[in-house]
């Protein structure tokens, strides 16, 4: 019997309250003194237990001259049981979902293939109503330059660190990676590392290799989006330092420290 009371537990019934419906089921009609004697429940705790099942219309109290007690059939009660739950989990579903937030899930899409990439990088910049990041070099400029003049035509503020020795009017306010200094890039990330972002709220972050399928993420998750736009800024004014220092007045300072010349041109 063991096994049933704690099954009678999950759907809402004490252990003496099980216990009691149980022994009426065997022998019904029997009066408070019987029950407890039958079924084990102490005697001083009976007739709250039977008051406790009356309640949940699981017995009916017979109006006899000393009071006796029938169980509900047991087919009945589960009839009972079961709708009053759908009943209480319809309730809950409805008031519940009047509150709900739905929870904002940042999912990182994985891209691969360089037409795949291109294709999502341009309805990034196109999709822009604000304001554009970008970072690119001079083999993807082709493919990304009619999306970049269409939204630079409407007003769109555009910002670019360019990998290329050609100026142009293109990509809005660019700045511009050298030979020389993209080179350095190149060889310390090992691919071309190109970043689009669209509105401070998505961005697509792709490595082109040669010879090999290139590879990129794109994410709404405001973690990277942040930490891509410090990236362009922070190498935006590294070029202005280098321009208005020069780039050996600025090699000087890292000319001879071991530790700096690693995080510059990861090199030991």
């Amino acid at each position: 019997m063991e096994h049933l009371i704690g099954r009678f537990e999950e759907i809402g019934f004490s252990k003496n309250e099980a216990k009691a419906y149980m022994a009426l089921l065997k022998e019904p009609g029997m009066n408070g003194y019987e029950i407890s004697k039958k079924s084990g429940v102490p005697r001083s705790m009976v007739y709250a237990v039977i008051d406790k099942l009356v309640a949940k219309g699981a017995i009916i109290e017979l109006r006899t001259e000393t009071p006796a007690y029938i169980p509900l059939s047991v087919k009945e009660l589960i009839t009972n049981r079961r709708r009053k739950a759908e009943n209480t989990l319809d309730f809950l579903e409805r008031e519940l979902q009047s509150v709900e937030k739905p929870a904002m899930v940042n999912v990182i899409k994985h891209i691969e293939e360089r037409s795949q990439i291109i294709g999502a990088m341009k309805k990034l910049i196109l999709n822009a109503n604000k304001e554009i990041w970008l970072s690119a070099w001079e083999e993807e400029l082709e493919e990304l330059r009619s999306s970049a003049e269409i939204q630079c035509e409407k007003g769109i503020n555009m910002y670019s660190l360019l990998f290329t020795h050609q100026e142009t009017a293109s990509f809005g306010k660019a700045f511009y990676h050298r030979p020389d200094t993209s080179s350095i890039e190149k060889q310390r990330m090992g691919q071309r590392l190109t970043i689009v972002i669209q509105d401070h709220q998505e961005v697509l972050i792709s490595g082109f290799i040669d010879g090999q399928t290139p590879q990129a993420i794109q994410t709404t998750d405001p973690m990277l989006v942040i930490l891509a736009k410090e990236y362009i800024r922070h190498d935006m004014m590294m070029k202005v330092v280098t321009e208005k220092w020069g780039s050996d007045e600025l090699d000087s300072l890292w000319r001879g420290n071991e530790l700096i010349t690693y995080i510059v041109h990861n090199i030991k």
